[in-house]
This record gives C-alpha cells, structure tokens and sequence, in this order.
C-alpha cells in the first residue's frame, strides 16, 4: 500500500513539475506584436529575470549580406541612424570581427545621458551564410564620465540571412537596463521606439548608392 502511495505521489509530482516547466517555457517564447509599419515588425515580451521587456524586430534590407555588414561595422556613423545616438567611436580593435566601442545615447531633459563600452563580434555560418553580430555591454572599461550613467547591462543581436532573391532578412534581440532612478514600468512604455526608429533609419540610409557598394571581405554573399 505504501508502495503505491509512493508511485502514485512521485507520479503526481512529476506531472506538477511538467506542467510548471512548460508554462515557464510558454511564458518565456510569448512574444507580442507592438507595432508594424514599413515592413518593420517589433514585438515585445517579458524576461523572467527582469522587469524590463526585451525586444524582437523583423524586417527586410534590401542588401547584399556584405554592405549590410559593412554598413553597421561602420561604428563612427552610428549617429546617422542609431536612435538618440550622439557619439560612438571604436575603443578597441581586436580584428576584422571583433572590437570594443563606446556609445553614448543622449537622452531627454532632466534624463542623464547613457554611456558604455560595447563589445562587438560578427560570425558567419559556412554552410548557410548567415550572419550573427553580438553586442554586449561591458562594464568598468572606460573612464566614469561626469553627469552620466553607464549602462548596467545591454545584450543585443542581429540575425541576417540571405534571400534567394539578393535581399536579407533581419532579426533583432535586445534586452537593455538604462540604469539610473527610471522605473521599469516607465521604461517598458518607449521599449518599442528605439529598435523601430534605428531600423527604419537603417533602411533609408541602405539606398544611398554609397551603401549599396560598402563590402567586407571575411563576409561571403
């Protein structure tokens, strides 16, 4: 009788577990549509470590995987299109695919402005020839700047895969902590803005004829 209780117990408790670690797995890959407009779709969805939101974007970038890679490996013109971006400049040049870079996001009046050191690697897959580009930010790596707060945690990436008919589409992750005194729920409210405005930007910038024609050699199409 024992014996079955104990069965019938862990049975039930292994049913439980089941349960819960499929509901955390649902929660973790719900993701909701924000906002579709000029062919940029931007979802949102919440991290079970944070609560500030994490952000996914979908789009098409009519460019070749070199110029596109080119073209965002361009740190110095961050300004031109990164949303609220007032200064970015490399730091660190480790290689053709990996570098440090600092960035500094002006923000709105009273808000201080945001700075940080960004590590930076691009990867390519052999066989599918798609392009990952990681940033993470790093903390400690550049000299505490007055009337400013470093950025305490920033993780982002790119996806891009070509298409068959010589375009790419674009998949954008990122999850960022401004850090200062602004609360979470305040942040969750402009998480969309950003990702959107740097993206449809991107897109403008990619027709001029200069970027059309931007290449990196370690980058195959």
């Amino acid at each position: 009788m024992k014996a079955f209780y104990s069965i019938k117990h862990t049975k039930n408790i292994l049913i439980f577990v089941f349960i819960i670690f499929n509901l955390s797995f649902t929660n973790q890959k719900s993701w909701e549509l924000k906002k579709a407009t000029d062919g940029i779709f931007v979802y949102t969805r919440h991290q079970p470590t944070s609560d500030i939101k994490e952000v996914k974007c979908n789009t098409n970038f009519n460019a070749t995987l070199k110029s596109l890679v080119a073209f965002i490996k361009d740190i110095s013109a961050h300004p031109q299109y990164i949303y609220r971006c007032k200064s970015s400049f490399i730091t660190m040049n480790l290689n053709d695919s990996e570098l440090y870079y600092y960035h500094e996001t002006a923000a709105p009046w009273p808000v201080e402005n945001r700075y940080g050191i960004i590590y930076y690697k691009i990867t390519q897959n052999s066989k599918t020839k798609v392009v990952t580009v990681k940033s993470n930010g790093v903390l400690g790596m550049f000299a505490k700047q007055e009337n400013m707060v470093e950025v305490p945690s920033l993780n982002a990436y790119w996806i891009f895969t070509p298409k068959p008919d010589g375009t790419v589409d674009g998949e954008y992750y990122i999850h960022l902590n401004p850090g200062g005194n602004i609360p979470s729920w305040m942040i969750n409210l402009f998480v969309v803005d950003g990702p959107y405005n740097t993206i449809l930007k991107m897109k403008e910038l990619l027709k001029n004829e200069k970027y059309q024609h931007l290449k990196v050699d370690f980058i195959k199409n």
